[in-house]
């Protein structure tokens, strides 16, 4: 639990503009995600002076820190143990990949104190929606006008390019690709929807339903199931809470049902559909006449994930060695396994991966019984602060689920945001 905060009135003051910072960065993330990168680094240096709870002691950073000292020495036993094919490839890819965890353990606890009270999540929330307005209204100009760029801002300093749609089939606005686009947008609709669904006024009520069906629509032109799949399931998690683990694997299910039966249509079929609606939603599903492996490649890719994590279990292959490893032995670059537990297992051992996964699963189990006991927590915060804790919920909960079928995390926006929504989490139980 949180210490009473007993602070000098400068450090107070230091607090307030570490928490201002927070905001900034949190709205400039989706589209300046370097400048907001610096924005949250010095909000996390004012942390540290503030921070009530001390790094080392702390339980959970005790398990990071076991994390980290496994992953570097996982990068020094693979430095000299590699295959020669792996070391001679690799190189110092290895330690440069520990950026992708290491420091989001210090954020993970630097940013907690921030996110303690919900006025401040809920502003988090709010800036996440306002500032992801603007990749919108881009994924709208290139889906629908070829607008394309480079536009440039600040002499330079902000430089954003859209990727045209035939190289893409799908809107991605200022990312890199149509998933990563949709994640960004999937993790920020729960918290569009809660602004819809607390909004009593008439005008608010239009507002907050238009800026609703543009991150509908938007998610839709991603093209992306992940996000076509998270959306539904932050819907039935915002709606209808107390049935979210019996009506998923019924969501997923029916997918799949609907997957095998778009694959037995023809192809005129599709191709006249196709004359009715924007969104060639067929190049998300297999084709009948293609064989299996080629129709669920990521199946594939997995199979080789789990067996060459057998192959080295205890420190994994080394940081960044999925794709070299896979293209030695299939002849293909694949960058990595589509699944964030076989990426930490495959890179630094199943150990590492199964801490990793426990202490995050642990915590949405928290949260979920938190907030599944309805009845102390309508008496005790009311149904409009519940509705948004539900929001957050369904946040992290799409990125943890879509995660299991890609990776999106090496989005230094989407990484970071995880970061912040999981200290939200682990926060709003302190």
């Amino acid at each position: 639990m949180f210490k009473k905060r007993i602070f000098y009135q400068g450090e107070i003051n230091l607090s307030k503009v570490g928490l201002k910072l927070l905001y900034i960065g949190v709205f400039l993330l989706p589209s300046a995600p370097v400048i907001a990168a610096v924005t949250l680094f010095i909000s996390l240096l004012l942390s540290n002076n503030n921070n009530p709870i001390n790094f080392i002691k702390e339980r959970t950073n005790k398990v990071f820190i076991i994390v980290s000292l496994l992953m570097i020495l996982s990068c020094i036993y693979n430095s000299f143990n590699n295959p020669i094919f792996v070391q001679k490839e690799i190189g110092n890819l290895s330690w440069i990949s520990l950026i992708n965890w290491i420091p989001f353990f210090w954020c993970f606890w630097g940013f907690q104190p921030y996110l303690e009270k919900q006025t401040s999540r809920k502003m988090v929330g709010k800036l996440l929606v306002i500032g992801s307005l603007p990749v919108i209204i881009s994924g709208f100009l290139q889906y629908f006008f070829n607008v394309t760029g480079p536009f440039q801002i600040l002499n330079g300093l902000i430089i954003w390019y859209q990727k045209p749609i035939s190289l893409t089939d799908g809107l991605t606005g200022p990312f890199n690709n149509p998933n990563y686009a949709g994640s960004w947008l999937t993790l920020v609709w729960p918290f569009s929807l809660y602004y819809f669904l607390i909004n009593q006024k008439k005008y608010k009520k239009i507002i907050t339903l238009i800026i609703c069906f543009l991150f509908i629509t938007s998610i839709l032109l991603t093209n992306s199931r992940n996000s076509w799949l998270g959306m539904l399931i932050a819907i039935q998690t915002m709606l209808g809470f107390e049935t979210i683990f019996l009506l998923i694997p019924l969501i997923l299910l029916s997918f799949i049902l609907l997957t095998f039966i778009i694959s037995l249509l023809p192809t005129s079929i599709r191709n006249d559909f196709l004359s009715f609606v924007p969104i060639n939603i067929f190049n998300n599903f297999p084709d009948k006449s293609i064989d299996f492996s080629e129709a669920y490649p990521r199946l594939e890719i997995w199979k080789f994930s789990i067996e060459n994590i057998l192959k080295r279990p205890l420190l994994g292959w080394g940081g960044g060695s999925f794709p070299i490893v896979y293209e030695t032995f299939k002849g293909k670059w694949i960058g990595h396994p589509h699944n964030i537990i076989f990426e930490l297992a495959f890179n630094y051992g199943v150990i590492t991966a199964v801490i990793i996964s426990y202490k995050i699963f642990q915590y949405l189990n928290k949260s979920y019984r938190l907030i599944a006991n309805y009845a102390v927590l309508k008496i005790n915060i009311g149904k409009e602060n519940l509705i948004f804790e539900k929001a957050w919920f369904s946040s992290i909960l799409f990125i943890i689920f879509s995660h299991l079928f890609d990776m999106q995390y090496f989005d230094l926006r989407i990484s970071i945001m995880t970061w912040i929504l999981l200290a939200g989490l682990r926060a709003a139980m302190i």
